[in-house]
């Protein structure tokens, strides 16, 4: 087969590889040996890919592949998740909170519970506890019964505090449970 379609077929075969090799290691982590097992061969078929995808790139590209690959690679979903956490993301902001719905400050609670879960840094974890407050400052604003009757129901930090509180312009549900 000619060079020139050989590298194109390599360079295919190396981003379907990467692609479902990064999905298959973005999934929740296992404990037992046969699930480490397969996660060290999908971070050797993810490294393999890698390399051939790399390759692939400054071959057909010449010396603007390699840019390319730099800018692929700092932009990755598995670059961004690592920067996120280490930098402490908080999903959301409270920048005008007013123009947040209750639903969603709900909603940036828990998910701030997850990215409060994956900082790795302690500046990253206080800046996050710093926003959770604010969420639930901004909570008590709002609602304070609500928010009192969902802390004294045994409320949880991943806890969705919505069913005890009014939904927009409606009336605050019965707190059951």
């Amino acid at each position: 087969m000619p060079a020139d379609v050989l590298y194109p077929l390599f360079f295919i075969a190396a981003l379907l590889g990467l692609t479902v090799a990064t999905t298959s290691w973005s999934k929740t982590e296992e404990t037992t040996i046969s699930a480490r097992s397969g996660r060290s061969a999908v971070i050797a078929v993810t490294v393999i890919s890698a390399i051939v995808a790399c390759a692939g790139h400054v071959v057909l590209l010449g010396a603007a592949g390699s840019g390319l690959v730099v800018v692929l690679c700092v932009t990755s979903p598995a670059a961004m998740r690592w920067c996120s956490r280490r930098l402490g993301h908080i999903p959301g902001t409270l920048g005008g909170s007013d123009a947040l719905t209750t639903a969603e400050l709900c909603r940036l609670w828990q998910d701030s519970y997850e990215a409060l879960r994956d900082a790795t840094t302690a500046t990253a974890r206080l800046r996050i506890v710093q926003t959770r407050q604010l969420y639930l400052d901004e909570l008590e604003r709002r609602e304070p019964v609500g928010l009192k009757t969902w802390l004294g129901d045994n409320a949880s930090a991943a806890g969705d505090p919505s069913r005890f509180l009014a939904r927009d312009g409606e009336d605050v549900p019965p707190a059951d449970g």
